[in-house]
């Protein structure tokens, strides 16, 4: 039985308590605010349109991340575009000149991100900045949850590994 939600107050809800997660994984995956947002608006009109296949509403995060992965998925094969993973340097070489060390530590950490493919740094997105579980993921990305676990474990490594080189 599907979930009975009213379409404006409860689903206003929802999204509101997911914008933040629809919004940092759109943004791991297409790296540029404008198409993120597009991603996001043409999810949320998806998820308005087919809340009523939602059979319990404690999944709706899961099924809401879903639909935003495969918004952007669809944004980019409509664009027929390749996903830049590199950083405007110069435009943020100024801005870190004039930043405090803090700064400095976070855009390394945003650089060494920006250059995982982009399946890893969406891994690390769904599970350190959103907060999900292993189920949660497996579900997202459809892999096995073995297959996400080995991957976190070589993204951990990887990112270590990284954040050592460049001394964060």
């Amino acid at each position: 039985m599907a979930i009975k939600l009213n379409k404006n107050k409860e689903f206003t809800e929802l999204i509101k308590q997911n914008n933040l997660k629809f919004y940092k994984t759109a943004k791991a995956i297409l790296k540029n605010d404008d198409d993120a947002y597009d991603a996001i608006q043409n999810a949320l009109i998806s998820m308005y349109e087919n809340i009523h296949n939602l059979k319990d509403e404690k999944y709706f995060t899961t099924w809401g991340i879903r639909i935003v992965v495969n918004k952007c998925y669809d944004l980019i094969r409509k664009n027929n575009k390749v996903v830049s993973i590199s950083l405007d340097n110069e435009q943020n070489k100024n801005e870190i000149e004039t930043n405090d060390e803090y700064n400095l530590d976070l855009y390394g950490l945003e650089k060494i991100l920006h250059d995982l493919d982009e399946q890893t740094r969406l891994l690390i997105t769904l599970y350190y900045y959103d907060d999900l579980s292993i189920n949660e993921i497996s579900t997202i990305m459809n892999i096995p949850k073995g297959t996400v676990k080995s991957r976190l474990s070589r993204a951990r490594n990887i990112l270590k590994e990284k954040l050592e080189r460049e001394g964060i």
